[in-house]
């Protein structure tokens, strides 16, 4: 079992590869016969189902960009400054801060990391947009889109424990699913 399928993302996967099949020959002999759908109607609803999985990962994708630029990004920089701070003390005073610098080192990558995936998503975005096919942009949207959605956040998810919680911009799941206020 991958990390997509336990968060729940593969069911946009999954979605993205069965609609292309809806109106195949076979789906429009069966819808037919049994009098559900004519052939139009299927191509037609297969068509919505498409744009609306577009749709929804579209607005999905940018708000994944936009948390991780305005949010994320940022609060991972200044608790690794105040990490590297606390490193530069610590050295002057002759006290032992090894772990201090290898947490600033490991969020020194991710940061990186979530820079380059945040680059990839908004690529990946800006080339099926381009796309005009349904068929074609969902399946830009479920191979190139998606994956660098699940780069980025493997990426975020990795920081995510690295970071004290008070500096930590987004609710825990803990948080979400234990606290109520």
């Amino acid at each position: 079992v991958t990390e997509a399928e336990k968060r729940g993302l593969i069911n946009w996967k999954s979605a993205a590869e069965a609609l292309p099949h809806l109106a195949t020959p076979e789906n429009v002999a069966l819808f037919s016969h049994h009098g559900v759908f004519t052939e139009i109607e299927l191509k037609s609803r297969q068509e919505i189902l498409l744009e609306n999985y577009v749709k929804v990962l579209h607005i999905e994708a940018l708000t994944m960009l936009d948390m991780a630029g305005r949010d994320i990004l940022p609060a991972i920089l200044k608790y690794t400054a105040k990490l590297a701070g606390g490193v530069e003390t610590k050295t002057a005073l002759g006290i032992p801060c090894e772990a201090d610098k290898a947490i600033s080192v490991k969020l020194g990558e991710l940061s990186t990391d979530i820079l380059k995936g945040k680059e990839a998503l908004e690529t990946a975005i800006a080339e099926a947009d381009k796309i005009e096919c349904p068929k074609a942009q969902a399946a830009a949207y479920r191979e190139k889109v998606f994956a660098a959605m699940e780069t980025l956040r493997a990426s975020v998810d990795a920081a995510e424990p690295l970071v004290d919680a008070k500096a930590w911009p987004c609710p825990s799941y803990g948080e979400m699913l234990f606290s109520v206020q």
